[in-house]
């Protein structure tokens, strides 16, 4: 059970507690007011409810205008979520002016930990931003570059 000063975690609620903490500091941090974010993403590979748990940590930041879903990308999900959310924000005529990015993860609940190959690769853990879209030319995200290489698969196991 993960042991954090101040804060009581139930194994069960473990992944979902630490996105609405994360996205609650990130958005106490920008300075705005739940009902000014219109998008909210949740980068994940170990979602509490297999259906998606961006709708719910909305719901518990008290999101009621954003639209919100999960992005399954494995450890690239913050920075597909990120890059997802600036286009939100960029697309010109779009009303999409404020996004919140949150990546989480509890994966100890499925790892192995007599094989200590593994079990000191992965965790449980969160992060989050606030993004706004700005009229200033310069702002913003102005580019990246991603790339995929699939033929590393065969050394990717956990057996």
């Amino acid at each position: 059970k993960l042991q954090v000063p101040g804060i009581q975690f139930a194994a069960e609620e473990l992944y979902k507690t630490l996105s609405i903490q994360a996205a609650s500091n990130a958005l106490e941090m920008s300075g705005l007011d739940p009902e000014d974010i219109d998008l909210v993403i949740v980068a994940t590979s170990s979602p509490d409810d297999m259906f998606g748990d961006g709708p719910s940590v909305a719901s518990a930041l008290g999101c009621k205008n954003a639209f919100a879903y999960d992005l399954t990308a494995a450890c690239s999900g913050f920075l597909f979520g990120s890059v997802t959310a600036g286009q939100f924000l960029h697309n010109s005529g779009n009303t999409i002016k404020n996004a919140i990015v949150v990546g989480a993860d509890a994966l100890s609940r499925w790892v192995d930990w007599d094989d200590r190959n593994v079990c000191i690769l992965f965790g449980d853990g969160a992060g989050a931003m606030v993004l706004q879209a700005c009229d200033e030319e310069d702002n913003g995200i102005l580019g990246g570059a991603s790339h995929s290489n699939g033929e590393g698969y065969v050394n990717l196991n956990c057996a």
